[in-house]
C-alpha cells in the first residue's frame, strides 16, 4: 500500500481493518486505498473498478460505510468489482480523471480504467436498493465499454 504521508498510511490501514475494508470483508467485499495498485489488478483480472472519493473523518463516510456497503447483498455485488477508497483531499489526479469535485462521490470504470455512465453522490446516503440499482447498471456498462484513452494505459 503507498499513501502520503507515512504516518496516514498507518492510520489509513488501522481504520480499514476496524470498519472491514482493505481485505477485510469476512467474505465479502474488499477495498484497497492505491488506485495504482487497483488499476493494475483490475486489468489483470478483467474487472471494472468503483472508486469511492470519500472523507474518512464525515459522519456521511461512516453512515455510507455502515448502512450500505457493509450490507450482506451490496458486499455480495461488490466481490465482482475491484473497490478503490480514495480519501477526496488527496486523490487529486484521479479527481481530475474522472471529474469529481466534490467528496461522497461513487464513479464505476472499466476494468481498462475508463469511467462509465454517471458516478453516484452519495451525500445523502443513498438506500441499499437505489444503490444496488446504480451498481448493476454501472457494472453492465463497464462490462462492454471500449479500452481506447484509457488512464491505465498512461
Amino acid at each position: 500500500m503507498k499513501c502520503f504521508p507515512g504516518w496516514l498510511c498507518m492510520v489509513s490501514a488501522t481504520i480499514m481493518a476496524l470498519v472491514g475494508g482493505a481485505g477485510c470483508g469476512g467474505g465479502g467485499s474488499s477495498w484497497l486505498l492505491d488506485a495504482g495498485f487497483g488499476l493494475k489488478q483490475a486489468k489483470k483480472e478483467n474487472r471494472p473498478i468503483l472508486f469511492y472519493f470519500k472523507e474518512w473523518d464525515s459522519t456521511q463516510h461512516r453512515n455510507m460505510r455502515m448502512q450500505v456497503l457493509d450490507h450482506a447483498e451490496v458486499k455480495r455485488e461488490l466481490r465482482e468489482t475491484v473497490n478503490i477508497e480514495l480519501e477526496f483531499a488527496w486523490s487529486d489526479p484521479y479527481r481530475k480523471i474522472y471529474g469529481v469535485q466534490k467528496p461522497q462521490v461513487c464513479v464505476m470504470c472499466d476494468s481498462q480504467g475508463n469511467k462509465v455512465g454517471t458516478g453516484l453522490y452519495v451525500n445523502p446516503v443513498p438506500t441499499v436498493p437505489r444503490f444496488l440499482e446504480w451498481l448493476r447498471e454501472s457494472k453492465s456498462l463497464a462490462k462492454g465499454v471500449s479500452t481506447e484513452g484509457s488512464p491505465a494505459n498512461k
